[in-house]
């Protein structure tokens, strides 16, 4: 009962603002909390997260595209975190540095070269459709808006190993 109301909550908040040009950083934390305490509830203790708002920032009044973020954060999960041993995190963070608004997620998960190794490993056959769409959809935002959204994906490494992935997002 409780995962099916948390998902029917989701589902109404993301029809909600799914024919919007824009909404408050606020309506996308809500989301983007309810869908993460979703795959709390399928991961269990060993999942946590965290989002941060700078205190510059008044989420009330600074807009970004609908569900921006979903995307990055549900592939951290699938491909960073499913194959994770232990603890396993997500950090997403947003910031006001020289009248951007910077958004990032940042897991400890695998890595994208790990991840795409047990990808082939497992014969699975993947389609990058939620990149290229996620890519397409920035461009299309890029063309059609007066800001710019600029992506950035980064391996973090310790010790020559993968220790998780940062995704920054920049909104001008």
């Amino acid at each position: 009962n409780l995962y099916l109301s948390k998902f029917s909550h989701l589902m109404r908040k993301v029809l909600d603002v799914s024919g919007k040009d824009d909404i408050s950083i606020a309506e996308e934390v809500e989301i983007l909390e309810l869908y993460l305490a979703l795959e709390q509830l399928r991961f269990g203790e060993e999942f946590s997260f965290e989002i941060k708002c700078d205190d510059g920032i008044d989420v009330h009044n600074e807009y970004i595209p609908p569900l921006l973020l979903q995307p990055f954060v549900e592939n951290a999960l699938k491909h960073g975190l499913l194959h994770k041993k232990g603890k396993k995190r997500i950090l997403v963070s947003f910031e006001l540095m020289d009248k951007k608004i910077i958004c990032r997620i940042v897991d400890n998960g695998v890595g994208r070269k790990r991840s795409t190794e047990i990808r082939q490993r497992q014969r699975e056959v993947h389609s990058s459709f939620s990149t290229q769409a996620t890519q397409r959809r920035l461009d299309l935002l890029n063309r059609t808006r007066d800001h710019h959204i600029e992506l950035s994906i980064v391996d973090l490494m310790a010790n020559d190993e993968a220790v998780g992935t940062e995704v920054v997002l920049t909104i001008s």
